[in-house]
């Protein structure tokens, strides 16, 4: 990350100098600086996503007191992946594929942040265009003007990085948190609010598999993604502060907003408390701000890691140029944007309903091998080192683990018994298997002794 410019640089040079060039480089210690309370509220707002509240149509037959005990064993489904991806960023500051090139191999992890760039993408396009569609029909403004708005708004958030997005998360929070607050009044003096009640059988593998894709497991090898710039590990006395952040800060907006769209669902038949601006006379302008905020904050999470990824990806062909990483946010978000205005999205939706059969098990392997097999002790300069054996660039055990997991998570209702996908999770089951598949067969395979060329973390 840039430093802010000496006295006598222009106010364009001290600009230009706070825009993120960093890379996929590890972080320095100077930059290190995020508290646990940061990564909550980091965490909190990028889950506030004006499409969470969806989760109260989705699942709106489970009933109210359903939802709220799926939403709170999702957590602690996810809490230990999630925490354990937030240590290792405070561990080795870099990002998740970077640790994966041990994992996976060069090519291994290459393939992975080629597939992520593009899912990162997609999000970030859907949301757009939900965002769009809202704060359009609030304005009565039809065309691509909103869509373009939150494109370049987000688009430039973070390309000044993760210290400045940070901020932006911080000093706004308060204030969506109030928008949403407003609507929610409005929802309880203007409407007949009810509990919804069961309404039929609840299978709640499904239902949990929908809200761990949909949140937390979707984000956590992300997660490690911000916390290379929290206080590192070995300066802090107690760990289980940061541990606990991201996964709290996720579902704890998960609960609220998917409460708030199951009330709404209730009452009005439509689950999108955004859309009450239209009808607010002043209030408006509160629902398109919380609208707006809502958006940016979850796409800036989909946008950063999406360049980080698509930079893990390039550098493993070439090495890294300074400015590379804010052109590749300015070209994978004018790209998610014109998705957004096109709709293409609409076409693709399939393909990012089976993220959640992809990246569980990609996860659960890589926690696997940093703590069992790598034991948290490969240096961070090892990881920018050029293989020299096939072992380095490609490593089987962990493919053909991810293989297994992904065929049970996608294929396993075709086969198993019905209380794997009916009443457990079926993609976490699938990962789980997958990373007991590699633990047993990665130290078979001595990944460990492949030699490597030593090189400065240059790419």
């Amino acid at each position: 990350m840039s430093v802010t410019g000496t006295t006598g640089e222009s106010s364009l040079q001290r600009i230009a100098n706070e825009v993120e060039t960093v890379g996929v480089l590890p972080i320095e210690d100077s930059q290190r600086r995020m508290k646990a309370s940061q990564l909550f509220i980091v965490w909190a707002m990028a889950s506030a996503s004006a499409t969470t509240p969806v989760l109260g149509l989705l699942l709106y037959k489970m009933g109210f007191a359903n939802l709220m005990g799926a939403i709170v064993l999702a957590f602690l489904i996810g809490l230990v992946p999630a925490g354990l991806f937030s240590e290792m960023g405070r561990e080795i500051p870099v990002t998740a594929l970077i640790v994966a090139r041990r994992t996976y191999g060069r090519v291994g992890a290459l393939i992975f942040a080629i597939f992520f760039t593009f899912v990162n993408v997609g999000w970030f396009g859907l949301n757009t265009e939900v965002g769009g569609q809202i704060l359009s029909a609030i304005f009565n403004m039809k065309g691509e003007f909103w869509f373009w708005f939150i494109g370049v708004l987000q688009i430039v958030l973070v390309l000044f990085g993760m210290k400045w997005l940070e901020y932006f998360y911080r000093y706004t929070s308060l204030l969506l948190v109030i928008c949403y607050g407003a609507l929610t009044i409005y929802l309880f003096t203007h409407y007949h609010v009810r509990v919804p009640q069961q309404s039929g059988p609840i299978l709640w593998g499904p239902s949990l598999s929908l809200i761990l894709t949909f949140s937390i497991l979707s984000w956590t090898y992300k997660i490690s993604t911000v916390s290379r710039f929290a206080v590192p590990s070995d300066q802090t006395r107690g760990k289980t502060r940061y541990f606990l952040a991201p996964s709290i800060g996720i579902m704890l907006s998960v609960l609220l907003m998917g409460a708030v769209g199951m009330l709404s669902q209730a009452a009005t038949g439509n689950w999108n408390v955004a859309a009450f601006g239209s009808q607010i006379p002043v209030w408006g302008v509160v629902a398109a701000f919380g609208v707006a905020l809502a958006v940016v904050h979850t796409n800036a999470l989909n946008l950063y890691p999406s360049t980080i990824d698509l930079l893990v990806a390039l550098n493993t062909v070439k090495k890294p140029a300074r400015w590379e990483e804010p052109v590749a946010t300015v070209v994978l978000g004018v790209l998610s944007t014109v998705l957004a205005i096109y709709g293409i999205l609409d076409k693709i939706s399939g393909f990012l309903d089976i993220t959640g059969d992809l990246i569980f098990p990609f996860t659960f392997i890589m926690l696997v091998d940093w703590i069992w097999i790598q034991r948290k002790r490969t240096p961070v300069a090892e990881f920018y080192e050029r293989p020299t054996t096939p072992a380095g660039w490609f490593v089987i055990p962990a493919v053909v683990a991810w293989a297994v997991g992904f065929a049970l998570n996608f294929w396993g209702a075709n086969f198993l018994p019905a209380f794997f996908y009916n009443t457990l999770p079926l993609p976490v089951v699938g990962s789980l298997v997958a990373a007991a598949v590699y633990w047993v067969i990665a130290p078979k395979a001595g990944k460990q002794a492949a030699g490597a060329i030593p090189a400065e973390p240059t790419a």
